[in-house]
């Protein structure tokens, strides 16, 4: 499956409103109950909590990619949030400005949910790429710099 094909306009707010991690979290959970990704957005929201705990999901460069395999989520989704930069977590003082939140069904085997974070960080660890989601001016250029974004990846997906 092609990380591209799971981002769709509905999941993307350029424009997010949040003060902490767990503001986006549970406003971009939202958003994948609200498209049908996933059953349950306390659910999901509880899921991605719980990895969270494990370990910080801020992978710096002002990203974060908090994630989950989970009983709530009917099929895989990203949820995506460009916002004013704030303070991820405690632990690692990571300034975050883009979310990506990955949602991944509990059936789907472990190392296809690893390929698909993966696809993702690989994108985003180039600078460019960055820099060009920050600059878009609306929905439609943000989905043009992911579909843009394939060229970072390894076979495309």
């Amino acid at each position: 499956m092609l990380i591209t094909e799971i981002i769709t306009p509905n999941l993307i707010d350029i424009d997010l409103r949040v003060k902490n991690k767990d503001d986006a979290i549970h406003t971009l959970s939202e958003r994948l109950k609200e498209n049908g990704i996933i059953n349950s957005a306390e659910g999901f929201f509880e899921a991605v909590k719980e990895r969270e705990s494990l370990t910080t999901t801020a992978v710096g460069f002002g990203v974060a990619i908090p994630h989950a395999r989970s009983q709530y989520v009917n099929k895989p989704g990203i949820a995506i949030g460009r916002c004013t930069e704030f303070q991820w977590d405690e632990e690692t003082d990571q300034p975050v400005n883009l979310i990506f939140l990955l949602a991944v069904p509990e059936k789907v085997d472990y190392p296809d949910y690893m390929r698909m974070l993966a696809s993702v960080s690989r994108m985003l660890v180039h600078e460019e790429f960055r820099e060009s989601l920050n600059n878009a001016k609306d929905i439609t250029e943000f989905i043009s710099v992911i579909s843009n974004g394939k060229q970072y990846l390894v076979n495309g997906d």
